[in-house]
C-alpha cells in the first residue's frame, strides 16, 4: 500500500514538473494578473522575451513594461476589456526590453472569478510577433491617423472599428462608439450599408456614393470583408471629405453660368446677342420643319438713331437702346417668342407658330408700343422716337424641299427680313412691312 502511495506521489510530482517544464521551455509567456491588473504569477519565459527575472516582474503591470504612448494606448483598450469582464485575443503591443530594444507582443486572455462571480484577474499568453507584429502595429497607426475617416461595420450594424478621423466625424468619444449601431448613430443612412451588405452577398460590385452628414459632402465607398470561408462578415467603409471640391464645382458652376450668360446677352440692354440668336433660329427652323409649324421673325431698326446719338449723346444712346429693349420685351405676350439685340440700334425678334398674319400684328403691337414712350427725338419729323420693321415669314414647304442646310434658310430668312425693313425706312420710316408686301401706313 505504501508502494503504491510512494508511487502515485511520484506520478503527480512528474506531472506537475512536466507542466512547469510546458510552461517554462516554450515560446509563449503564460501569466496571471489580479484584478488591478498586477502580475501575480509568471512564467520563466518572460526572462527570454523582456530580459527581467520572474521575480522582478511579480507585483508590477504590463503597463510598466511599455513606453509610455503604448502604454497609454493599450491601457484604454485593456479597461475596456475589464469593464465588459470578456475575454480577449490579438492585442498587439510594444513592450521596452531590459536592455532598451523594442518586442512586440500579441496577448490574449481569460477572465477568473472567485467563488462570488468577482472578477479576480485574468491568465492569459503572450506570444513574440515582433517580425510581423512591427508591421502590424504601423499599419494600425497609419489606420487610426490617417485624416480619411474610416470604419468597420459588422454583419449585425455594429461599428466594430473606427479611427480618429471617423470619431471626429460622428462627433463622438471613440470609446463609446464601440459595438454601437450604425442605426442609431446615422439612423437616415443604415438602409444605404444594408443594400451594400445585400450586393456584396450576390458578389456584386459596390459602387461608391455621395452622403450629406452635418452640412459635410462625404464620398463614401464600402468594400467587403469576408472570413476565410468566403462568407462576407463586414462591411469595411471610407468616408472622404469633399465639401472643400463640391463647393469649388459650385462656384466654378456658377462662375461658368456667368461666363454663359455674357457669351448669350448683350451687355448693355440684357436682351439675348446675336450669336445666341443665331443658334435660337436655327432651332426654331429645325423645330418648324419637323413639326410643320410656321416661323416668322420681325427685324427692326431705331428711326434716326445715329442723329439722336450725335445730338444727344453717347449716354443717352445707350439710356435710349435700353428703354427699347425693355419696351419689346414688354409688348411680347410668348414665353417662347424670342427678342435680341442684333446690333447697333438693331433687334431681332424670332416669332415660333406665327404667319405672316400674326406676326404682322405682334410687329405693328411693337411699333406702337415704342411710339407711346413718346421719347423725344427732335431730329425725327415726327418729334419723338420710332422704329421700322421688316417682317419675313419661312416658307417650310419650298426651302426644305430644295434640301438647303438650315444656316442657308436662316440666312435667306434674315435676308428677307432685312429687305422689308429697308423697304420701310424707304418708304418713310415709323412703319411695318413683310416680305412681299408693298406697305402698312402708320
Amino acid at each position: 500500500m505504501m508502494n503504491d502511495k510512494k508511487k502515485q506521489i511520484t506520478l503527480q510530482n512528474d506531472d506537475v514538473n512536466h507542466l512547469y517544464e510546458l510552461l517554462n521551455y516554450n515560446s509563449d509567456w503564460v501569466w496571471e494578473v489580479d484584478a488591478q491588473g498586477r502580475y501575480t504569477w509568471s512564467s520563466d519565459v518572460v526572462t527570454d522575451l523582456l530580459g527581467y527575472p520572474t521575480a522582478e516582474v511579480i507585483g508590477k503591470t504590463p503597463f510598466d513594461f511599455m513606453p509610455a504612448g503604448e502604454a497609454e494606448r493599450v491601457g484604454r483598450a485593456f479597461l475596456e476589456i475589464v469593464t465588459e469582464k470578456r475575454a480577449f485575443s490579438g492585442l498587439v503591443n510594444r513592450n521596452r526590453r531590459a536592455d532598451g530594444r523594442i518586442v512586440v507582443l500579441e496577448t490574449s486572455g481569460i477572465p477568473l472569478f472567485d467563488e462570488s462571480g468577482e472578477l479576480r484577474g485574468y491568465r492569459g499568453v503572450d506570444r513574440n510577433i515582433s517580425n510581423l507584429g512591427e508591421r502590424v502595429l504601423q499599419l494600425e497607426t497609419i489606420y487610426e491617423t490617417t485624416p480619411v475617416a474610416l470604419c468597420m461595420i459588422d454583419r449585425h450594424g455594429h461599428l466594430v472599428m473606427s479611427n480618429k478621423a471617423m470619431t471626429l466625424l460622428l462627433s463622438n468619444d471613440s470609446q463609446e462608439l464601440t459595438q454601437r449601431h450604425l442605426s442609431e448613430l446615422m439612423p437616415e443612412f443604415w438602409h444605404l450599408f444594408e443594400e451594400d451588405f445585400a450586393l456584396a452577398d450576390m458578389g456584386e460590385s459596390i459602387p461608391g456614393r455621395e452622403i450629406i452628414w452635418h452640412d459635410r459632402c462625404y464620398d463614401t465607398q464600402s468594400v467587403a470583408v469576408s472570413d476565410a470561408s468566403s462568407n462576407v462578415v463586414g462591411l469595411s467603409v471610407t468616408w472622404v471629405d469633399i465639401t472643400a471640391r463640391r463647393q469649388a464645382e459650385q462656384k466654378l458652376a456658377g462662375a461658368n453660368q456667368v461666363l454663359q450668360r455674357h457669351a448669350q446677352h448683350d451687355h448693355l440692354t440684357g436682351l439675348f446677342n446675336r450669336r445666341y440668336m443665331d443658334e435660337c433660329l436655327l432651332s426654331e427652323i429645325a423645330r418648324a420643319h419637323q413639326l410643320k409649324s410656321p416661323l416668322s421673325i420681325c427685324l427692326l431698326d431705331i428711326d434716326f438713331f445715329k442723329l439722336y446719338n450725335d445730338s444727344q449723346g453717347h449716354q443717352a444712346g445707350d439710356e435710349c437702346l435700353k428703354t427699347v429693349a425693355q419696351a419689346l420685351i414688354a409688348s411680347l405676350t410668348r414665353s417662347d417668342d424670342n427678342v435680341s439685340r442684333y446690333g447697333g440700334e438693331e433687334f431681332l425678334v424670332i416669332l415660333p407658330d406665327s404667319n405672316r398674319a400674326a406676326a404682322l400684328t405682334v410687329a405693328e403691337r411693337l411699333r406702337e408700343k415704342i411710339n407711346g414712350l413718346k421719347l423725344p427725338h427732335s431730329s425725327s419729323p415726327l418729334g419723338f422716337l420710332s422704329i421700322s420693321i421688316g417682317v419675313a415669314t419661312l416658307d417650310c414647304e419650298s426651302a426644305f424641299a430644295e434640301n438647303l442646310p438650315q444656316h442657308m434658310i436662316a440666312s435667306t430668312l434674315i435676308n428677307k427680313a432685312d429687305n422689308a425693313l429697308y423697304a420701310a425706312k424707304k418708304q418713310g420710316r415709323n412703319r411695318v412691312i413683310a416680305a412681299g408686301q408693298k406697305t402698312i401706313d402708320a
